[in-house]
This record gives structure tokens, sequence and C-alpha cells, in this order.
């Protein structure tokens, strides 16, 4: 399993990224929602639906742009926690754990790019990304 801090915006995710790697160094690799998805409008096309600066093997930034239709950030609630698995039973296991007496915000459930992935905000209100490779 590896910790992964996500930080959310509204259209910047790409700068944002950038910046961190002139900080921080680092391999850059984003992804954005016209790499996966059909969408004939450039503004939403443009926006990064994950993106991850590699500082170095404990160390990575995680970042992504409010999509429409997922779920809006509210100013000072714009980092979530994320889970990587290489064991999807194990990703499983632990979104429904942290989904108990917590909201599901999407399901965990194979995605087109072919992991699996689903958000879950828990019970104290911490909201959790957790995927797992396929």
């Amino acid at each position: 399993m590896k910790f992964l801090p996500y930080l959310t915006f509204h259209g910047q995710a790409n700068d944002a990224l950038k910046f961190y790697q002139s900080v921080f160094g680092g391999h850059l690799d984003i992804h954005c929602a016209g790499e996966l998805f059909a969408t004939t409008d450039d503004k939403i096309a443009n926006l990064v639906v994950h993106g991850v600066l590699a500082i170095d093997e404990d160390f990575h930034i995680t970042a992504l742009d409010v999509i429409p239709g997922a779920p809006d950030i509210q100013p000072g609630a714009t980092v979530s926690m994320g889970l990587h698995f290489d064991d999807a039973k194990q990703a499983a296991d632990i979104y429904s754990r942290l989904s108990e007496n917590g909201q599901r915000v999407i399901d965990f459930t194979p995605k087109d790019w072919g992991g699996l992935f689903g958000i879950v905000t828990d019970q104290f209100g911490v909201r959790w990304n957790v995927d797992a490779t396929a």
C-alpha cells in the first residue's frame, strides 16, 4: 500500500503540479479528461483527471481538477487522502471499511483506464481516494 495526498483544484492542477515540480524536481505524469473521456469541450478536455509528481519512491504529490459531474470541493477542503494498492481485494476491503458510517461518493468499481477507483468520505469527514491496479 502507498499513501498519497490528493490536491484538488478548479482547473489549476496542471499549473500547480508544474510549479511543485519546479520546487521539488521529480517526474511528472499528467492525464487529462480528453485522453480518457469523449468530450467536445476543450475546457473539459484539458482538465487533469490524474496527475502525479513522483519526487522519489516515497514522496509523491497527486492532483486532479474537479470534472463536471464529480464531487465539488469547498475552500479549505481541497486535500484528500489517497491510497494505492497493487491488490484489488485489499483495496476493496479498505474502501468498504472506510465507508462504514461514512458516505460512498464514487463506488469502488473498474474504470475506463484499466484500474479500480472509488471515493469515500469517512465518518469523520475525511475524503479518501482509493485505487488499485486491475
